[in-house]
């Protein structure tokens, strides 16, 4: 993707008077209302974003939306959100960078996401169908777990814009840090607790009932996004074994593409019961009516 020119001595003079009144905005505005609209502003002397969103990861809890803006027009993103929020966030690069516990800091969604992952139904679900086409993301460790401050555009951000972002990402994450100190764990398990793990359980066990232990690992990469060369990597096994079981997997659970794959994992998630523990497979086909 094209990329714009580096911005001049003057443009960066500018910016950087635009921007100091800004950061000193958001400041005062720490732990109040208006926090979400001044670092939305304070982003946009950057570059327009499209969308931010500010996410809580804790230990064994389903994520917690923090804050959430986005453009008039951005389609689909209320129901992309709801549906993140029901599961489909185990999927997120960001969420799999928090169980890794990856290093506070500055990431785009390119150096977290599987190397296929533009070509998964993930991305194309909840970055396409809400247009976006590139996502920055701040990580902050915190002792619970992690926050994420997430922009998206609707087209890449150019390398002067990702320097500058960086540049502020200090600033940033000492931001989050006070904004959010408030966050803390619940003192006791909770229903949302509850969920978390099952959710978590049920992306481990997908599949298990039906398939055998490979090509159930092959059907949760593929869900993340991993292409066949990738897979074999991380498998040490060939490329055409990672072909043989992927047709196996597809054959067995009656279905020909990974959009189908994906929508019977979401389907699978949704009929989720409260003492369901194991393949959600399993319990979303002894549902009447699948």
């Amino acid at each position: 993707m094209h990329e714009l020119r580096a911005p001049s001595l003057y443009e960066k003079e500018t910016m950087l008077e635009a921007l100091i009144p800004a950061m000193a905005r958001v400041t005062e505005n720490l732990g109040q209302d208006c926090f979400a609209d001044s670092m939305m502003q304070l982003f946009e002397h950057i570059c327009p974003v499209q969308s931010l969103a500010a996410f809580a990861f804790l230990e064994q809890e389903r994520p917690q939306l923090l804050l959430d803006i986005y453009e008039q027009g951005i389609m689909g993103k209320q129901a992309s959100m709801s549906r993140y929020m029901s599961g489909a966030y185990l999927l997120d690069p960001y969420f799999q960078a928090c169980q890794e516990q990856r290093p506070t800091g500055m990431y785009r969604l390119t150096e977290l996401a599987a190397d296929d992952f533009e070509q998964s139904e993930y991305f194309r679900q909840y970055f396409q169908y809400a247009n976006f086409a590139d996502e920055i993301g701040y990580l902050l460790r915190i002792e619970q777990g992690y926050i994420h401050l997430s922009l998206c555009r609707t087209s890449a951000f150019d390398e002067a814009t990702r320097t500058t972002l960086n540049t502020l990402c200090p600033w940033v994450l000492a931001v989050m840090s006070q904004h959010w100190k408030e966050i803390r764990q619940p003192s006791r398990a909770t229903e949302s607790d509850n969920m978390h793990q099952r959710l978590q359980q049920a992306f481990t066990q997908f599949g298990q009932s039906f398939l055998t232990q490979r090509e159930a690992e092959i059907a949760r990469l593929l869900l993340q996004g991993h292409s066949t060369k990738s897979m074999a990597e991380r498998l040490s096994i060939s490329m055409e074994t990672v072909k043989v079981h992927k047709r196996n997997l597809y054959s067995k659970l009656d279905i020909n593409s990974q959009s189908e794959l994906f929508s019977l994992f979401l389907n699978s998630l949704s009929t989720l019961g409260p003492q369901d523990m194991g393949d959600p497979l399993l319990a979303y086909h002894q549902r009447p009516g699948n």
